[in-house]
C-alpha cells in the first residue's frame, strides 16, 4: 500500500465518528504544546523537543483531515464549538 493511500485510509475510513476523533486529536496536539512549553521552560526538553512539535502539527493535520471529512459525509457546516 502507498503512503498516500494509508494517509487517505486514515483520513477517511480511521473513524466512524470522525468529529469526536478530530477533537480529540486536536486535544492530544494541545497537550503536546503545553508538555513541549513545559519541557522547554525548565530546561529539560533536550535535543527532541522538535519531534513533540511535529506530532502536534501532525495530530493537528489530522485533526482538519477529519473536520473536512465529517463536513463532507454530513453534508452539512460542522461547527468547532
Amino acid at each position: 500500500m502507498a503512503v498516500y493511500q494509508a494517509i487517505k485510509r486514515v483520513c477517511t475510513l480511521g473513524a466512524r465518528h470522525p468529529l469526536q476523533v478530530a477533537r480529540l486529536r486536536v486535544g492530544v496536539g494541545i497537550w503536546l504544546l503545553f508538555l513541549t512549553t513545559v519541557l522547554y521552560g525548565y530546561g529539560q526538553a533536550g535535543d527532541w523537543a522538535w519531534l513533540l512539535l511535529v506530532a502536534a502539527a501532525l495530530n493537528f493535520y489530522l485533526a482538519y483531515r477529519l473536520f473536512v471529512v465529517a463536513r463532507r459525509s454530513s453534508g452539512r457546516a460542522v461547527r468547532l464549538q
